[in-house]
């Protein structure tokens, strides 16, 4: 089984290095018995000034790494997908699930409700403007580098959302180890039901 960690390169540096550090720490212990790499000394360094989304790929004996110069996708719509219940607690290099709950969609890109509940979106953690501040799911199928950076720092707060609660809100933003807070927000209204 093989598990990656996307990480952002920003500004000359990596961000949330130790967020990410953690994280895959977790998955070697759960997976593996011990903590296996050092993202420290195994990114690679980069000359280039643009923002690169790094992929460290790895298994309990392999790793490889790739850097790729970013571009934020054009999402502009979303779509509510109904689904059961599936295991993303670990961010597995296997992401056929969710490829294939996003290719169910008619839209640019999904929110997943199970059991009646908002989790994520098939490539981020989501988060919901009501008017006074932004929620996050309490369910989310993977808790995210940025998620856990942003709840940390007092910007978002957990609840439980409900796919009938959706309405209620006036905006959505995808939050993931590339899109901060603000980045990538789409109108509510822009949600089609599943």
């Amino acid at each position: 089984m093989r598990f990656i960690e996307s990480i952002c390169y920003q500004d000359g540096e990596y961000q949330n290095l130790d967020l990410h550090q953690e994280r895959l720490n977790n998955t070697c212990f759960n997976f593996f018995g011990e903590a296996l790499y050092d993202l420290r000394e195994l990114l690679p360094e980069i000359e280039d000034e643009r923002t690169h989304k790094v992929r460290f790929t790895y298994d309990n004996s392999t790793h490889s790494c790739e850097a790729i110069p970013y571009a934020k996708l054009p999402i502009q719509t979303l779509q509510v997908v109904n689904t059961s219940w599936f295991d993303y607690s670990f961010k597995y290099a296997d992401r056929s699930i969710l490829h294939e709950l996003l290719n169910s969609s008619s839209a640019d890109e999904i929110i997943i409700c199970i059991d009646e509940l908002v989790t994520d979106c098939s490539y981020a953690n989501l988060a919901f403007w009501d008017g006074k501040e932004w929620l996050t799911p309490d369910s989310p199928l993977l808790k995210g580098v940025r998620r856990t950076q942003l709840l940390n720092e007092g910007k978002i707060k957990e609840a439980a959302i409900r796919c009938d609660d959706l309405a209620t809100f006036e905006k959505v933003a995808l939050i993931n180890a590339m899109l901060d807070l603000g980045d990538l927000e789409i109108p509510v209204a822009k949600v089609k039901k599943g």
